[in-house]
């Protein structure tokens, strides 16, 4: 499976990751979602006000695991335990720095749009994932995902 850096590496290249969040009762919540990385932590970027924020800050361990779009694992995927921390706006920096590098005109083009966005309350947040491949998860069934 690797070290923590060799899997922050390597699923911070995949163009999606499956983030699976803890619902209360221990049931999994997969969000397929961009992701990014510096080489040590990945970086996803979502809506303030999202169920998965609600999840992760109320239970911090997460899976994670290559997908498509939709959100259909790539074959021979297994999924990565993770601590995911929703950041301080005073922390966004990296997570921009490191999207933009990865996804490049098309994030450039989209993180302004999403702005006006913020006249109706929807506010932007960067959860901040460190891997942490030696710890243990639940089984996962991969996600259902129609088409």
């Amino acid at each position: 499976m690797g070290g923590t850096d060799e899997v922050a590496q390597r699923l911070g290249d995949e163009p999606f990751v499956d983030l699976v969040s803890f619902r209360r009762d221990g049931s999994p919540a997969h969000t397929p979602v961009w992701i990014s990385g510096d080489g040590r932590s990945l970086f996803v970027s979502t809506f303030g006000d999202s169920y998965k924020v609600r999840r992760i800050r109320a239970n911090p361990v997460v899976a994670l695991a290559a997908c498509d779009g939709p959100g259909r694992l790539l074959p021979g995927e297994q999924y990565v335990a993770g601590r995911a921390e929703v950041l301080d706006r005073s922390e966004f920096r990296p997570g921009v720095r490191a999207h933009r590098a990865k996804y490049g005109a098309h994030f450039s083009m989209m993180w302004p749009a999403r702005w006006p966005l913020r006249l109706v309350g929807k506010k932007r947040v960067w959860i901040l994932v460190v891997p942490t491949p030696d710890v243990g998860l639940p089984h996962i069934d991969p996600p259902v995902v129609e088409g």
